[in-house]
């Protein structure tokens, strides 16, 4: 059974492993997180009239126009969440100190690999020929793209650079239950 913390504000979000029932495509095993006060994060648009408790938290953050009576969720799909805290100086120390561009909560930063190269010394012959165990000097060269790290292939995207993940909804809070 999903519980539901009435002491959580709205707009809170969590992750929630399970399934989400939906009327498309029911399987079993399912919980109707809307029924607990709760919305998936799928940047979808809402009424305002419809959940007026998120709107007063959200507001026009994550777009919608008033002049539609409308409001939009946060898409938090496929994103890892990182958290701003409370002090507005360390906050835009972090943020020069990465380069971001985020303006605070709701803002988004793309995504980044930070800009590095490996070298290594690659063994060259020596003279006077190139062969036997005359081999000494060296050349340096950049490495290539790994093919296996530990007798394991290594994953490459061209899209990304990530860590090992795992698949969760993140559900946002909608009215105190």
């Amino acid at each position: 059974m999903f519980v539901c913390n009435e002491n959580l504000p709205v707009g809170s979000v969590i992750a929630f492993a399970g399934k989400i029932k939906n009327k498309e495509n029911q399987q079993g095993f399912e919980t109707d997180v809307a029924e607990f006060g709760w919305l998936v994060c799928d940047g979808r648009k809402v009424n305002i009239c419809d959940y007026p408790q998120l709107f007063c938290a959200l507001g026009f953050l994550y777009g919608g126009s008033e002049e539609h009576g409308q409001f939009n969720l946060p898409d938090y799909r496929g994103m890892f969440l990182r958290g701003i805290g409370n002090d507005e100086s360390s906050l835009e120390d972090r943020e020069k100190a990465c380069a971001g561009e985020a303006d605070g909560v709701g803002s988004t930063q793309e995504c980044a690999l930070q800009t590095h190269k490996h070298k290594y010394e690659k063994p060259v012959g020596a003279t006077p020929g190139n062969s036997g165990n005359a081999y000494a000097a060296t050349e340096s060269e950049l490495t290539s793209e790994p093919e296996k790290v530990n007798n394991q292939e290594v994953r490459l995207s061209k899209l990304e650079t990530r860590p090992v993940n795992t698949f969760v909804y993140y559900l946002i809070k909608f009215c105190i239950v």
